[in-house]
């Protein structure tokens, strides 16, 4: 059975892309405040981030407005003529053109570039007063005609009617070739029931107590123009062979992502494979020794700007 998705309703799933009015995103606080007291503690995967991945802004208020207008801004998946796809809100501060013969310096500066004027755009408002933002760059590596590169952003924005407003985001991936600029930003968390996790029965084979500790996870990514299901295995191996630990399917619209938490809590070596419905497919053992942290590199499924697959660690932890 398929792991059910974080939870909407919470805070700490509001994504900046439904919520980009900031009175929009308050009123949505204000109304699921019950349901934030209410959600379980399934653990702490591998990679996450307890602010919400690509969150937007986090604010804080005394206004009592209930019934705020919609001014939510739409965003657009596509913000050049062709080839260039990611969430990408309209606003005062130009997007970069794609560079046309990329190498690893202009990459890194294409995605710094793009990425500050995502958040610039997606906090200014027709009332702002103050707004800062600050981006970072990171270069992963050449492969499939192009780069790969990671960018964040961090930023503020002060209003007229007094709201203040925090920036706070997951790292985004990119790959970036001449022809064709991928950015996925945001994913979408799945977990299970932290007593239903592969563990063993005897505690010193796991790297963490079970529901007490952080549990493995990977993402997965779609760095593809087009949509697509990929299903992933997860399997336990040791000296009597493989047991499986997970099998799930997930479907991943173009720069969209998702993380599967509630894995494993054993030590030990597993093997992942992943499979996309044109047969594409790929896998690669996934060595656990010890309970993951937030320094190490999060295990990544990535359906490539080519079609193909690739399993690997992607350093996001250096931004």
């Amino acid at each position: 059975m398929p792991s059910p998705p974080s939870n909407p309703s919470t805070p700490a799933a509001l994504t900046e892309r439904a919520l980009r009015s900031r009175r929009r995103l308050l009123a949505a606080i204000a109304s699921s405040a019950a349901a934030a007291s209410t959600a379980g503690c399934l653990g702490d995967a591998i990679g996450t981030d307890p602010s919400t991945p690509d969150s937007g802004p986090a604010e804080t208020t005394t206004s009592t407005e209930t019934t705020p207008p919609d001014t939510a801004r739409e965003t657009t998946r596509e913000v050049t003529d062709s080839g260039t796809y990611a969430d990408a809100p309209d606003g005062p501060e130009s997007y970069p053109s794609r560079p046309s013969d990329p190498d690893r310096a202009t990459a890194v500066e294409f995605v710094e570039a793009f990425e500050h004027a995502r958040t610039y755009n997606s906090l200014h408002e027709d009332d702002v007063e103050d707004l800062s933002v600050s981006a970072k760059s990171q270069y992963d590596r050449a492969a499939h005609g192009g780069h790969y590169a990671l960018a964040t952003t961090t930023g503020y924005a002060n209003y007229a009617d007094g709201v203040h407003a925090d920036w706070g985001q997951a790292p985004a991936l990119y790959h970036v070739s001449a022809d064709l600029v991928v950015r996925v930003g945001r994913y979408e968390d799945y977990y299970g029931d932290c007593e239903d996790v592969f563990a063993s029965d005897d505690p010193s084979e796991n790297f963490a107590e079970i529901c007490e500790g952080g549990d493995a996870a990977f993402r997965a990514y779609n760095l593809h123009p087009d949509a697509h299901t990929v299903t992933v295995d997860v399997d336990y191996l040791d000296e009597s062979g493989a047991t499986d630990v997970l099998a799930e399917e997930y479907f991943v619209g173009t720069t969209d992502a998702v993380q599967q938490g509630s894995v494993t809590y054993r030590k030990g070596t597993y093997r992942i494979t992943a499979t996309l419905e044109n047969g594409a497919h790929d896998s690669a053992d996934w060595t656990l020794d010890r309970e993951p942290t937030w320094d190490d590199p999060p295990l990544c499924v990535l359906v490539e700007p080519t079609g193909g697959l690739d399993i690997r660690r992607v350093p996001f932890q250096e931004l």
